[in-house]
């Protein structure tokens, strides 16, 4: 079977499997859910508020938020299309959406039903299966915890091949990837989201079976196919536009350059592994657009094509966000910044130029070097966070304070491409002289 029919297949069981879910999680009360989320509200684990800045304990993006918990709670609609995509009753998508969340479990004001059809919204099934166990609090607590743990995973696994003498550029590429993502990645600004923690912890995930492959038994080409589909099905699932599928790609793409340890196979392990990325991506994709045809007509579908045009041709608007003037982008970016550590948006900004510039060294020692494919393709998994930039640059400037996060992956593959030139730099001593001893 091709990589492009085992893709096919892995993302439409996964799909599969997620609509059964869909259907289970609709069974729960919601009203209990209500309560719930009013609860929160009262002990100040929600607020009005639906982009709170720099907070470490609610996270910054409580909009997002509430708009998946009013998801989560409203039953409006045949019980297959809200399998399909979750109901809401918010007057509007961008605005005031916490505010609305609180008058509708508290004061039981309803909007009109809107069917928001643009993602698959794995964020809201999951909220909804632990609404019924776990208050908002302990959800969050959960969702950085799994993130922590991965985290911590990923380093130890990294530190105990280095002390096995594991191949250094491997410890050195995954160590780099996970102490970065650990600081720079803005955790304790997003890994409490009820957005953006199940997206990254799929992300870490994945880096994780990545970074195990790379310090097993040599794996065949073929033999990525079937786990890089599945984080393709996954992130296409928990996908809200927050990188997810920049970082996806670029992950693949070095990741795989990693775990692949024979040259010669170096291209077309990646190239798989990349096809199967895409075509798990595209395979929910398909599936998700012929069950809102079906559930909801073609103008669902019309309407969700129309928003996605708009965001790449930068027609999109947003009333609240100000015109995309030099200024104004340097502080929308600078806000993102901000949020990759502690507030620091100077630093951050610092130490991404320095990643930058001596990853760039980095690599050209590493030209002559046998390591020199794989550290160009390190190198050029940063291109496909430019394209998406690019791309979709209005989406990026009016989400600036979110998506700028996506370059801590620049500083991870920066300071690792530095990190290996200097693993395999051979000490230069004059002839006839011998080493210093250490003291």
């Amino acid at each position: 079977m091709s990589a492009i029919m085992r893709s096919f297949a892995v993302a439409a069981i996964i799909y599969a499997v997620f609509l059964t879910l869909s259907w289970v999680s609709l069974g729960s009360d919601p009203r209990q859910a209500a309560a719930t989320v009013a609860a929160a509200f009262k002990n100040g684990d929600l607020t009005e508020v639906d982009i709170l800045g720099t907070d470490a304990r609610l996270g910054v993006h409580q909009l997002n938020d509430c708009l998946i918990l009013d998801q989560a709670i409203a039953r409006l609609g045949t019980r297959a299309q809200m399998m399909v995509t979750p109901p809401n009753d918010l007057a509007d998508r961008t605005t005031r959406v916490c505010l609305e969340l609180k008058q509708s479990v508290t004061e039981g004001r309803h909007g009109q039903v809107n069917f928001y059809q643009n993602y698959i919204h794995g964020h809201t099934v999951l909220a909804r299966l632990l609404l019924t166990v776990l208050p908002i609090s302990a959800i969050r607590a959960l969702y950085e915890l799994v993130i922590a743990v991965l985290l911590v995973a990923g380093l130890g696994l990294a530190m105990k091949q280095a002390l096995r003498g594991g191949p250094t550029v491997n410890v050195i590429f995954w160590i780099c990837f996970f102490l970065a993502f650990a600081r720079f990645f803005g955790f304790e600004y997003f890994g409490q989201s009820l957005g953006h923690g199940p997206a990254d912890a799929v992300l870490l995930g994945y880096a994780l079976w990545l970074e195990t492959t790379s310090f097993s038994a040599q794996a065949r080409p073929v033999d990525f196919v079937v786990p890089v589909a599945v984080f393709g099905a996954l992130t296409a699932i928990f996908e809200l536009l927050t990188g997810g599928l920049p970082l996806g790609i670029a992950l693949t793409v070095a990741g795989v350059a990693m775990a692949e340890r024979r040259d010669d196979r170096l291209k077309s392990s990646v190239a798989l592994a990349c096809t199967a990325f895409v075509t798990a991506i595209g395979t929910m994709a398909v599936i998700k657009i012929t069950l809102t045809e079906i559930l909801f007509g073609q103008g669902a579908v019309m309407s969700a094509e129309g928003q996605l045009f708009a965001r790449l041709a930068g027609s999109a608007q947003f009333d609240q966000i100000p015109p995309p003037t030099l200024a104004n982008i340097i502080i929308r970016v600078s806000q993102g910044l901000a949020e990759m550590i502690g507030d620091q948006p100077g630093l951050v900004a610092m130490i991404l130029l320095l990643a930058i510039a001596f990853g760039a060294a980095g690599l050209f020692r590493l030209r002559h070097s046998e390591l020199w494919k794989r550290a160009m393709l390190i190198a050029a998994s940063n291109l496909v966070l430019v394209a998406w930039v690019a791309a979709l640059n209005h989406h990026f400037y009016v989400h600036a304070w979110f998506m700028t996060r996506i370059f801590a992956w620049t500083i991870a593959t920066g300071f690792s491409l530095f990190a290996m030139a200097v693993a395999t730099q051979r000490p230069v001593v004059p002839d006839g002289q011998a080493p210093i001893p250490a003291e």
